[in-house]
C-alpha cells in the first residue's frame, strides 16, 4: 500500500510540465515535486514462503562472513531522549484537536489515538536531527515549522480547499498522504507507520525550504527525502538506518525486471511533474531510482562519494553551489535542468556516463544482494 505526497513551494521558480496549466506556467507558485511514500509491506506477500526463506538464509550466510554489504552495515541512529512536547487544545470545524509544540515544530492534529499523539512529535524531532546530521545548513530559525495532520481525509480535503486556492484541485487528487507548501505540510492519517513515513519525508522538504539558500535538483531532493521514510520504533524512541527502505528496494527491483529504468542522464533532469501522468510503474521507477541515487552518493564503495555529496549539499545550502546556469544558487531562481549534469560531474570528478556505470552496479546490488537485508534488518 502506498501513500502519495505532493510538494509545492512558494519559491518563484519554473518546473515545466506540472499538473495543471497554472502550475506548468510556474507563476506565482511552483511545482516542487510529487512523490509516493510507501509504508512497509509484508515481504511474504511479494516473495512467497520458499523464496523468502532462501533470501533469509542467504543473507544470514553473508552476514556471518562479512560485516559490510557495499557500505550498508547496520547503523541505526536516533534520539537518546524524548523531545519536550507541550500541548494546547485546538479545534477544526468543531472537531476537537491538539497542538503539539516541540522545539522545531508546531503540529496541529485532530488525531486522538494516544500512541500516535505520543510518537508523532518524536518522529519529527528525531527526523530533524537526522536532517542536520545529513546536511548541516544555516543556523536554525527559531520559528517552529507548522504541520497539519488530520485524522480524516474529509478534514484534510476541507483544509486544502480553504488554504490552497486554485491549486486545491491538484492537491485533492492525492488519494493517500499529503503535500508541502513552503515550510509547512498537510497530511492525514493513513495508518500509523505510513503516517510517520509521510511526516519524515515531508520534514526533509520543510527543512530544505526553511534553511537552504540554493535549490536541490528536484530528483535529488526527492531521493534524499525517501532516505528518511523508514521509521522504526524498537522501543519508545524512533530509529533510522538511512540505507533501508524496503518498498523503494522493491520498486527498484520491479523497475529492473520490467525494464522500466530511466537512463541516468534523463533522470537527473526530471521532476515529479514529468511523471505524474505516466503509468504507475514508470512513476514507481522514478522515485525508487531517486532514492537509489541518493543512497549511491551516500554509501557507494564504502562512502567514496560521501565527502563530495556533503560538500555539494553544504554549498547548495549556502547558495554557492557550482552551477554553470546559476539556477541552483538561489531558491527563488528559475530552475534549469541543464545545470544538473555539469554540477554532478564537477563534484563527483568524472563524466556522468562513468558514474552511471557504477550506479547501475550499485542498484543491482541493492535490488538483489541486499534485498533480503532490507526486509529483515531489525532496529536497535
Amino acid at each position: 500500500m502506498k501513500t502519495q505526497t505532493l510538494h509545492l513551494t512558494q519559491r518563484k521558480a519554473c518546473h515545466p510540465g506540472g499538473l495543471s496549466p497554472r502550475l506548468a506556467n510556474c507563476h506565482p507558485e511552483v511545482l516542487r515535486g510529487i512523490s509516493e511514500s510507501s509504508h512497509v509491506r509484508d515481504p511474504w506477500e511479494y516473495l512467497g514462503t520458499t523464496a523468502l526463506w532462501s533470501v533469509l538464509v542467504a543473507f544470514t550466510l553473508l552476514a556471518g562472513g562479512c560485516s559490510n554489504l557495499d557500505g550498508t552495515a547496520a547503523r541505526w541512529t536516533g534520539p537518546t531522549a524524548a523531545a519536550p512536547v507541550a500541548t494546547e487544545t485546538w479545534s477544526y470545524n468543531q472537531r476537537d484537536g491538539t497542538i503539539l509544540k516541540t522545539p522545531h515544530y508546531q503540529v496541529h492534529t485532530t488525531i486522538t489515538d494516544p500512541e500516535v499523539i505520543k510518537r508523532l512529535p518524536q518522529v519529527l524531532e528525531g527526523a530533524y536531527a537526522q536532517y542536520q546530521s545529513f546536511a548541516a545548513a544555516a543556523p536554525p530559525n527559531a520559528k517552529p515549522m507548522k504541520c497539519y495532520v488530520f485524522s480524516r481525509r474529509s478534514e484534510w480535503a476541507d483544509f486544502t480547499s480553504r488554504h490552497t486556492g486554485a491549486d486545491a484541485a491538484v492537491y485533492l487528487q492525492i488519494t493517500r498522504g499529503g503535500y508541502t507548501i513552503g515550510d509547512w505540510f498537510v497530511s492525514y492519517y493513513v495508518g500509523e507507520n505510513a503516517t510517520y513515513s509521510v511526516a519524515a519525508h515531508e520534514g526533509w522538504h520543510q527543512y530544505v525550504a526553511r534553511h537552504f539558500k540554493g535549490r536541490l535538483p528536484p530528483f535529488l531532493e526527492e531521493g534524499t527525502a525517501c532516505m528518511f521514510e523508514n521509521v522504526r520504533f524498537p522501543s519508545e524512541l524512533p530509529r533510522w538506518d538511512l540505507s533501508l527502505n524496503p518498498n523503494r528496494a522493491l520498486g527498484l527491483r520491479n523497475a529492473i525486471e520490467n525494464k522500466k529504468l530511466w537512463p541516468l542522464d534523463k533522470l537527473v533532469t526530471m521532476h515529479a511533474g514529468d511523471v505524474v501522468q505516466l503509468p504507475g510503474d514508470k512513476i514507481e521507477a522514478f522515485y525508487a531510482q531517486d532514492w537509489a541515487f541518493a543512497r549511491f552518493l551516500w554509501e557507494y564503495n564504502n562512502g567514496q562519494y560521501r565527502p563530495a555529496f556533503k560538500k555539494m549539499l553544504g554549498e547548495i545550502a549556502a547558495g554557492t553551489v557550482y552551477d554553470p546556469t546559476g539556477s541552483m544558487r538561489r531558491a527563488v531562481a528559475a530552475w534549469s535542468p541543464a545545470g544538473v549534469q555539469p554540477m554532478l560531474e564537477h563534484y563527483l570528478g568524472k563524466p556522468l556516463k562513468d558514474v552511471e556505470t557504477e550506479y547501475q552496479q550499485f542498484i543491482r546490488n541493492v535490488a538483489y544482494e541486499q534485498f533480503g537485508h532490507q526486509w529483515v534488518a531489525k532496529a536497535s
